[in-house]
């Protein structure tokens, strides 16, 4: 069963906070236990036996003794009490012990009488001396009447008690610690998935038909708001995609609608009646334009999904710029000669940029050709390449009726004619302009124009200057 990240967030949060509880909880135990047998057991049992030591050494040739009233005769001391106090000599007889010990006696093996004739202090544990576990401390004295050693024992009953205590506590706190931290984890968890769950569910509501719609701003400057932004952003990319898309097969639609209602008005209306050959020879010529038009129409929508459809344009390489303009200006040629406009190129021979040649010279054409199309008879169209730095323009400018503000923004959108276009009836579906744009950008350039009412056009391509070229000037 697959969990949800909600709950895989939540448990890997606990497992953490119990692994850093049940480290915070041994380390705990470990500095308790040192803090209470080596600070609090340990320095009683050395403190009672430096006191024994002096006390052996200050009584030197009197009986040997356990110092167990204090001086003056006063009450037995507390800090006695609890602590067995034996001396012994260097074969491990016992010569004094404290009224505490009876007729017990501390043990003293042979491993520890050879430390203690090595001059080492010696700390044990005796977990069978009567019927409980002690701490023993054995240290060696030099007096004149010979080697002794002095042993002071102290019970870990209590000691003991105290660390159980201690490890019920630690544990009772880890557990309360961990329930409440995991229950506020889990309240928070799901206050801070709340807003993703919410613009999932907004995401699952929204669809082609309601693209306008966005996901829900938390109101916070976070990941999860920046998550939202940018959805949001993706949202409003795809609902223009959409909407352009919409737009395309609109328009797509109405200009196939029209050419061929006009084809199947004349075909109807010719087939009413017999037709002279005269008349039939007109028909089909009529409808041979018509098709033409079709035909235009479908290369230009095809070349459109074509450039839409790939996803990488492949590898530019460096084309001699001279050699993309005389393209353009061959294929213009004949629709010039018919309208009886001049073309007039000037390109320098040196200058590289870098690019496909098929697409340059396909775009170059089209705008080439739109400026033709838009000169009066007797105009010129003339095509100015200028080399700079790091990019080649070629600026196709006419002396048609120009472009007006309103026109010029709008030029390079799909189906778009602009007023004098319209005006004219200058045959054209609205879409050289936009193919050019798209295969231009596609490549690293751009196209701008500049144009006024009346006074003509210009338009700009520019193209990214191949690395290896000469850097010269036209």
């Amino acid at each position: 069963m697959k969990l949800a990240f909600k709950t895989r967030l939540w448990l890997g949060h606990v497992a953490v906070l119990t692994v850093l509880l049940a480290v915070a909880a041994l380390g705990a135990d470990f500095t308790l236990r040192r803090l209470v047998l080596g600070r609090v057991i340990d320095d009683a049992i050395v403190s009672l036996a430096d006191t024994e030591a002096a006390g052996l050494q200050a009584d030197a040739g009197k009986p040997l003794r356990v110092h167990e009233l204090a001086p003056g005769g006063g009450p037995p001391s507390f800090v006695r009490l609890d602590k067995f106090v034996q001396i012994i000599d260097a074969e491990g007889r016992v010569v004094a012990r404290s009224a505490t010990l009876g007729t017990a006696r501390l043990p003293a093996p042979p491993g520890l009488l050879a430390r203690l004739a090595a001059g080492e202090t010696v700390f044990a544990t005796v977990a069978d001396f009567g019927e409980e576990p002690v701490r023993m401390v054995a240290l060696p004295v030099e007096t004149r009447a010979g080697r002794y050693a002095v042993q002071v024992a102290m019970s870990l009953d209590d000691a003991y008690a105290v660390l159980s205590v201690g490890r019920w506590l630690f544990l009772g706190m880890s557990l309360v610690m961990l329930t409440a931290i995991g229950l506020t984890g889990a309240v928070l968890a799901r206050r801070a998935l709340r807003p993703i769950d919410e613009m999932v569910s907004q995401a699952r509501r929204i669809g082609g038909a309601n693209l306008a719609q966005r996901l829900p701003y938390p109101g916070t400057r976070d990941e999860i708001s920046r998550l939202a932004e940018t959805l949001n952003e993706m949202l409003e990319r795809l609902e223009v995609g959409f909407e352009a898309q919409r737009r395309f097969t609109a328009d797509a639609s109405h200009e196939l609608r029209s050419p061929i209602s006009r084809l199947r008005a004349e075909l109807e209306v010719t087939l009413r009646r017999p037709r002279s050959a005269a008349e039939y020879d007109e028909t089909l010529r009529s409808c041979l334009d018509e098709v033409t038009r079709i035909q235009s129409l479908i290369e230009e929508l095809l070349e459109l999904a074509r450039i839409d459809s790939r996803q990488e344009p492949p590898p530019p390489e460096p084309v001699p710029l001279r050699e993309i303009v005389d393209a353009a200006i061959s294929a213009a040629g004949p629709a010039a000669a018919e309208r009886r406009v001049t073309l007039a190129a000037i390109a320098p021979h040196d200058v590289l940029v870098s690019t496909t040649g098929g697409a340059a010279k396909a775009a170059l054409t089209n705008i080439v050709d739109n400026a033709v199309k838009f000169s009066p008879p007797g105009g010129t169209v003339t095509v100015a390449v200028t080399a700079l730095a790091d990019e080649a323009v070629i600026a196709v400018s006419d002396t048609g009726p120009g472009v007006s503000s309103d026109d010029a923004e709008r030029l390079f959108e799909r189906f778009y004619r602009g007023k004098a276009s319209r005006a004219s009836d200058a045959p054209g579906f609205g879409l050289g302009l936009a193919i050019s744009r798209e295969l231009v950008e596609r490549h690293g350039g751009r196209i701008s124009v500049e144009a006024l009412p009346g006074k003509g056009a210009t338009f700009s391509v520019h193209l990214p200057r191949a690395g290896s070229e000469t850097r010269g000037g036209g």
